[in-house]
């Protein structure tokens, strides 16, 4: 009878170990945030900055509603046109036929946008970045279109022509996000609308 109980609590015991374990998932964290649904309206509430994956900031997100005892939802492409955290803005783009959403980095006249996802790098599984780029002041340039690394110079003159020296200072031998971003700003306060006079 010994043998038995023995045998039996042996085998639970190893079915118990043996039982695949759910990987533990982090609480999300939450910074007060908003996103724009298709008709205009801004929901305010907080948006999850920890998600599984970050490339997922590009897809969906996270969203707690301001409402109290709301949950943490996921919201997509679908839901919203725009969302936004912190200082980070997303908007929706087309890329390759399919709606995502892109990180504005510059905001005005031209907007430049980067949009993460995941790929190859250096041969390896890596997160690639693209970079796009849309005059919204020109029927020729307002279609978003992706910038190359190799041309970019190149790519940008017809967007920046109007401001030649901006254009010109760009090294055209390494891209820079930073550098590009800085002078796209640049651009655009030359097109932003004069500030409203105070009496």
């Amino acid at each position: 009878m010994k043998k038995l109980f023995s045998f039996i609590f042996a085998t639970a015991a190893l079915t118990a170990v043996s039982q695949p374990k759910k990987a533990p998932k982090m609480a999300p964290v939450l910074t007060p945030g908003y996103y724009v649904v298709a008709k205009g309206d801004t929901v305010k509430g907080e948006v999850q900055t920890n998600p599984e994956d970050e490339t997922d900031f590009y897809h969906k997100f996270g969203f707690k509603p301001a409402a109290k005892g709301g949950k943490v939802i996921i919201i997509d492409t679908k839901k919203a046109k725009a969302y936004g955290y912190d200082d980070k803005q997303f908007a929706l783009i087309n890329v390759g036929g399919e709606e995502v959403y892109a990180e504005r980095l510059a905001t005005g006249r031209l907007n430049f946008y980067e949009y993460r996802f995941n790929g190859k790098v250096n041969g390896n599984p890596g997160v690639e970045v693209d970079y796009f780029i849309q005059d919204t002041k020109s029927e020729d340039l307002k279609e978003v279109k992706k910038l190359s690394r190799t041309f970019f110079r190149k790519e940008l003159k017809p967007y920046m022509k109007e401001q030649e020296m901006l254009w010109s200072d760009i090294d055209k031998f390494t891209f820079s996000k930073q550098k590009i971003t800085e002078a796209i700003k640049e651009f655009n306060k030359f097109y932003a609308p004069a500030p409203a006079e105070t009496e």
